[in-house]
């Protein structure tokens, strides 16, 4: 079978976030731990994921794709897409107050890193711990796609919960939007 269109959808775009996220998290993380104290300073992210139930370590990030949109109304050689998608950040503490500040200053993390990133990085080969990247290097999205947007569109949070041996969780969720064209 010759496919009509090369596109990807979501899959490499998933591994190109996660890798900009290990890669740019540091220089986020900097910029909000000079508004905190000094004892409470942020450690990176140590656990990514593209599956909830894979989370073992945390502070961790889920990113996954929730849905493609596809524009029924674009020229009928591209698949113009909008891909909705999250961040779903898993951030332990013991107390209540300052788990409420930590999940907060996570979430501004990843949008800093989100928001900042070039939208030509989404294209290089770029280096990415995960177990589904033997290699430690993404791909890189097809020359045959266009990224043209990445937009932030929601922060939520959730209550604090309990987990099995007792240590307390707190979750947080960005949401956001990527649009692109592939062939």
């Amino acid at each position: 079978m010759i496919p009509k269109y090369q596109a990807q959808f979501a899959r490499p775009l998933v591994d190109q976030l996660i890798a900009i996220l290990q890669r740019d998290q540091q220089a986020a993380l900097a910029i909000v731990n000079a508004t905190r104290p000094a004892s409470r300073a942020l450690g990176p992210l140590v656990g990514f994921y593209k599956e909830a139930s894979a989370v073992q370590n945390a502070p961790a990030i889920v990113v996954a794709a929730q849905q493609i949109a596809f524009d029924p109304q674009a020229d009928i050689g591209l698949r113009a897409e909008t891909v909705q998608m999250s961040g779903t950040l898993f951030v332990p503490g013991t107390d209540p107050e300052w788990l409420a500040e930590d999940t907060m200053d996570y979430v501004r993390a990843v949008d800093m890193v989100l928001t900042s990133a070039a939208l030509s990085d989404f294209y290089l080969p770029l280096p990415i711990a995960l177990s589904t990247a033997p290699s430690g290097t993404t791909t890189g999205l097809s020359a045959t796609s266009h990224l043209l947007d990445l937009r932030v569109t929601q922060h939520r949070w959730s209550e604090l919960t309990t987990r099995h041996g007792g240590a307390t969780l707190r979750q947080a969720q960005i949401e956001f939007v990527v649009e692109m064209e592939e062939q």
